[in-house]
């Protein structure tokens, strides 16, 4: 199982100029990656909230914690942005970026007595997320390589800032 952080938007680079007045600017997400939920099982339909409550109570957080099958991180930036930012005149190249939260799960499920399965145990797979992360960044101002917005950081600020 694999739980972190992963990137899923990145705004444009604001460019601050030196005596440049305070200011309010507008940070459009750019789609970076698309997490889906979902769970794959060979083909063989899994009773979904079992397979979720056992993994939330496993990882020891509260049910229901991650998103079920077909929820998308695209419909979320679709109706969030990542806000607006003043850099009260601070000179510099600035990003913002956002991450979710994922998990990437193996499970067994013994499904005795479920849909007349005797006895053999599911064997699959579980993709999630939940959550949201977002953190504004300076260009010249290297991140620690493994934060999730090394990444941003290294898309979007400009050769020489890094």
């Amino acid at each position: 199982m694999t739980v972190g952080e992963k990137l899923i938007a990145v705004s444009q680079l604001v460019t601050v100029e030196e005596g440049q007045k305070r200011g309010w600017s507008e940070m459009s997400p750019h789609h970076v990656r698309t997490v889906t939920s979902r769970i794959e099982a060979g083909g063989i339909g899994v009773p979904t909230r079992r397979v979720f409550a056992s993994l939330e109570k496993r990882l020891g957080y509260d049910s229901p914690t991650f998103e079920r099958p077909g929820a998308s991180t695209s419909a979320r930036l679709e109706k969030d942005e990542l806000g607006r930012v003043d850099y009260l005149g601070h000179p510099g190249h600035f990003v913002e970026a956002a991450a979710v939260r994922v998990v990437d799960a193996s499970f067994a499920l013994d499904c005795s007595g479920t849909h007349g399965v005797t006895g053999t145990p599911v064997y699959g797979t579980l993709t999630s997320w939940y959550g949201n992360s977002e953190a504004s960044m300076e260009c010249g101002i290297v991140p620690d390589r493994t934060k999730w917005f090394r990444e941003a950081y290294d898309l979007v600020c400009p050769v020489g800032h890094s």
